[in-house]
């Protein structure tokens, strides 16, 4: 059961395929929380889907006295502590949808504003990494907004034109 006009299917990672993206969130709030900064909900949602970068500038502008880095580190710490002490698990129907799609020669990728040697670490943990093609990350990309930029970028780098994207918005 093939599509023609369909030749590859990109995902994003957090949030959609595994559930890290409010692991992250509360990593942000618990960092800020150490520098005696109020990291919101309305802040998040400007952080979703952007790359260090982004987040870095952003919350310089919003907070003068932070020591980034030092609350980069901090987030990231919470994130893995969480995550060694509960896991990552796949989202429902994902590993089926995976074989399916490579089993039909689909080509597969993964678009994510997490840097590579994170997305590379989740989906080998949750053992799915061998599933993709491509993998496009925030640190590949220049622009500060990279959701749009590495689908873009995953599109080129699969050969598939713009006119054959299929989007799940949330």
């Amino acid at each position: 059961m093939s599509n023609k006009n369909i030749s590859a299917v990109i995902f994003d990672m957090d949030g959609t395929m595994i559930d890290t993206e409010k692991i992250k969130e509360n990593g942000w709030k618990y960092a800020g929380k150490y520098q005696n900064i109020i990291i919101d909900d309305n802040i998040m949602s400007e952080m979703r889907g952007t790359n260090r970068q982004y987040c870095k500038d952003l919350l310089c502008n919003k907070f003068i006295d932070i020591d980034f880095n030092k609350l980069y580190d901090d987030r990231n710490k919470f994130v893995e502590n969480e995550i060694d002490t509960n896991g990552i698990k796949a989202k429902n129907g994902l590993i089926e949808l995976l074989k399916f799609l490579k089993d039909n020669n689909y080509k597969i990728a993964v678009a994510s504003s997490s840097e590579e040697e994170i997305i590379k670490r989740y989906l080998n943990n949750i053992n799915i990494l061998d599933f993709f093609d491509v993998i496009v990350a925030g640190d590949m990309v220049n622009k500060r907004k990279t959701r749009s930029r590495n689908l873009f970028k995953s599109f080129r780098i699969v050969k598939c034109a713009k006119r054959t994207m299929y989007r799940n918005r949330r």
